[in-house]
């Protein structure tokens, strides 16, 4: 009932937060996860990439509401995903398989790491404004990769870089926030893939399959997805410059968590 109770919690934030940062809710949900799989007896080595795996397999779902969310509002540029969404989703397979190779250790260190940095681009930035071009993406073969590489490491939705790239391409924060929200789903897709994959010959935690811990899966992508549009109400009634701001000191934190961990 506790694991219930905390899996609801966790997901019903997350998925607020995807709504409304179009981040996927990772940031959250990885440090929540590694710690409640680590209470319950697991080892770093498999609960850290765990962890990643589980958010990136609820993200199926909270990625999809909040993509369709903003869709309904006229915010997601479909040919910038159309062309954005197959490079990240290539990426990810790296990142998956990168999650995997490392030791758990490592990966949460290289989890802390890029968190930290996106905490101190949100507190000392805030919401960026668009780059004064047409808005178009730029270099996505390039850099859609790498995006979906790191974030499937981490086990992220991207919208944490895909934001300021699509401010640096003209897009206003609110229309990236929306075109990050939809490109989350393929690298949640190409993620899980990859991590069921690296996990398939292995029993590694009960009700796993490969790294993906099922109930954790289910129950925080059915919440997520049902707080996700809640998020991405609050993201176009308010201003985000103070929300990421507060949302960086929250990062920074559990930067500084995930490194001890």
């Amino acid at each position: 009932m506790v694991e219930f109770i905390a899996l609801v919690v966790i997901g019903t934030l997350a998925g607020m937060l995807a709504g409304l940062l179009g981040i996927g809710g990772g940031l959250l949900i990885v440090p929540a996860m590694t710690a409640l799989l680590i209470a319950q007896g697991a080892g770093t080595d498999v609960a850290v990439p765990m962890a990643v795996a589980t958010a990136l397999g609820s993200m199926l779902l909270t990625s999809a509401a909040s993509a369709w969310s903003h869709s309904l509002r006229g915010t997601v540029d479909w040919s910038a995903v159309v062309r954005l969404g197959p490079a990240v989703a290539l990426g990810a397979v790296l990142g998956a398989w990168l999650a995997t190779a490392v030791s758990g250790i490592v990966l949460a260190r290289i989890f802390a790491l890029f968190t930290a940095l996106i905490g101190l681009r949100m507190l000392v930035g805030g919401a960026d404004s668009a780059r004064p071009v047409t808005s178009r993406v730029r270099a996505w073969f390039l850099v859609g990769p790498a995006i979906g590489a790191v974030s499937a490491m981490i086990g992220i939705g991207g919208g944490s870089f895909n934001v300021p790239y699509l401010n640096w391409n003209g897009y206003s924060t609110l229309r990236a926030v929306g075109i990050a929200a939809a490109c989350g789903w393929p690298i949640a897709l190409a993620g899980s893939a990859g991590f069921v994959v690296e996990g398939w010959d292995r029993q590694l935690w009960p009700s796993s399959f490969g790294y993906l811990y099922l109930p954790g899966v289910i129950l925080i992508g059915i919440f997520g997805s049902l707080s996700a549009p809640l998020g991405a109400r609050l993201a176009h009634r308010i201003g985000s410059t103070a929300l990421a701001r507060v949302f960086g000191i929250f990062l920074l934190i559990v930067a500084v968590r995930m490194a001890w961990q």
